[in-house]
């Protein structure tokens, strides 16, 4: 299955989270397997404000456990994190699945 996480920054966290970076690149870097795609939202001045990440993983608590282990995440960077079965429509992965879906 694939899990959405949305983990929202907390304000005044910028210096703390570049302290924390080569961490959390480390630790992306260690489960890069398990990522089918992610990055940060960026606020209108292009700063980071969300961390989305899409995980492949066999279920919801192997996510929990995932964003748990996080260091952005265990240094308290994150006001809300949100975890949400995720699924994929576009780009299909299958041909004309899309229209199936429509002509249903």
């Amino acid at each position: 299955m694939h899990v959405a996480l949305q983990c929202i920054l907390a304000e005044n966290s910028d210096e703390k989270r570049l302290a924390l970076r080569p961490h959390h690149l480390q630790y992306m870097e260690a489960n890069k397997d398990r990522i089918f795609c992610g990055g940060p939202t960026l606020d209108l001045k292009g700063q980071p404000e969300m961390m989305l990440i899409i995980l492949k993983v066999p279920d919801l608590e192997s996510a929990q456990a995932f964003i748990q282990a996080e260091p952005y995440n265990q240094a308290g960077l994150f006001k809300q994190v949100i975890i949400r079965e995720w699924r994929q429509v576009l780009p299909a992965s299958q041909l004309g699945a899309l229209l199936r879906q429509i002509n249903h």
